[in-house]
């Protein structure tokens, strides 16, 4: 899968988040630890121009888009006394053909699974209470 740099379109699966933010997946391959091959996926943002709004699981043709990038401030200050910041990669288009218009049901961020946790509750008197 790749974005256009030179002449040729490209064809994207473009996914909306719970918050409104557009993304794409990339898939690649890892070795487990046998040896065996494994699919994995990445996700990279997806920005458009502003006013544009695309349905979940819409496929776009990219006439014109680049990588880009954004930052986010990581909460430390540097040795001259200015805001650190963490940087990430995203894709910019502004031109496109929509090719299948997607869904309105948003895509569903997956979450790590929590085990449970005990229970803190504890049952008391005002007796026991030192106040």
């Amino acid at each position: 899968m790749s974005i256009n740099i030179g002449q040729e379109p490209s064809k994207l699966t473009i996914y909306k988040d719970e918050q409104g933010k557009y993304k794409i997946y990339i898939k690649g391959t890892e070795l487990k630890e046998n040896g065996e091959k494994q699919d994995i996926f990445m996700s990279k943002k997806v920005q458009f121009r502003k006013g544009i709004e695309v349905k979940n699981k819409s496929v776009i043709e990219v006439i014109k888009g680049w990588t880009d990038c954004y930052r986010i401030p990581i909460g430390e200050i540097n040795e001259n006394g200015k805001p650190k910041y963490k940087y990430f990669d995203k894709i910019f288009v502004s031109e496109f053909n929509l090719l299948e218009e997607g869904t309105d049901e948003v895509q569903k961020t997956k979450q790590p699974k929590q085990e449970p946790q005990d229970s803190f509750a504890f049952d008391s008197t005002t007796d026991e209470l030192p106040f």
